[in-house]
């Protein structure tokens, strides 16, 4: 008897056999899983970020001493700028930042359009060269604008209201490759007092739109 039990439990334990099925299945999630990461990285990686662009100064030095008489400063400057033609215009000066967000990429702006309006009217216009941005790269700009006479007879004691708009088309390097041209619109509403200064908050970013801008 003691024989017997001492047969049975020398008896060696084999081990459970998985499923192949159930093996492979796991396997395979697992490739999906790590494929799927992979293409996620890629894309948050090489997926292009527009440009930003932010207005971080406006200032109009023709409004500088303006009072309560600043109708007839306006009307005699308007005479003044038709009688000569040796006198420019009164200007707009703007200060510009283009910032490139992009991780991995560089941007090559095209020629820039920088367009200036007051209500409907049509204040003047300014281009800027294209260049070329590294990635994690910020460009300023000091941009001087010529206005219109026409801005100046629509000038009243109160806030200016600037709309800022700029137009241009941009390409995004990837490693060694080049995108397509992508155009992009924005546009910005910039108060300016009567004093000539930009009122209210600093760094005024332009917002992108969907149309084309109209002169």
């Amino acid at each position: 008897m003691s024989d017997l039990e001492e047969t049975s439990e020398s008896q060696p334990i084999l081990p459970q056999t998985s499923n192949p099925e159930i093996s492979i299945f796991l396997f395979l999630f697992e490739v999906v899983i790590l494929l799927t990461s992979i293409v996620v990285v890629i894309w948050l990686i090489l997926t292009p970020k527009s440009p930003i662009y932010i207005i971080t100064n406006v200032h109009i030095p023709a409004l500088h001493g303006r009072n309560s008489t600043s109708h007839v400063y306006v009307s005699s400057l308007v005479a003044m700028n038709s009688t000569s033609n040796h006198t420019r215009d009164p200007t707009v000066l703007l200060d510009l930042i283009f910032s490139n967000p992009n991780k991995r990429m560089g941007i090559y702006y095209n020629d820039i359009y920088i367009t200036l309006f007051h209500g409907d009217v049509h204040i003047g216009s300014k281009l800027l060269p294209g260049f070329y941005q590294g990635y994690n790269n910020a460009t300023t700009y000091e941009v001087l604008v010529e206005a219109n006479k026409q801005f100046w007879k629509e000038i009243t004691n109160g806030t200016i209201d600037l709309r800022v708009c700029l137009e241009n088309a941009v390409k995004y390097k990837i490693f060694m490759s080049k995108t397509k041209h992508r155009q992009i619109y924005t546009e910005a509403y910039v108060p300016v007092g009567s004093n000539g200064r930009m009122l209210g908050k600093k760094n005024i970013k332009l917002h992108h739109i969907s149309n084309q801008i109209k002169n």
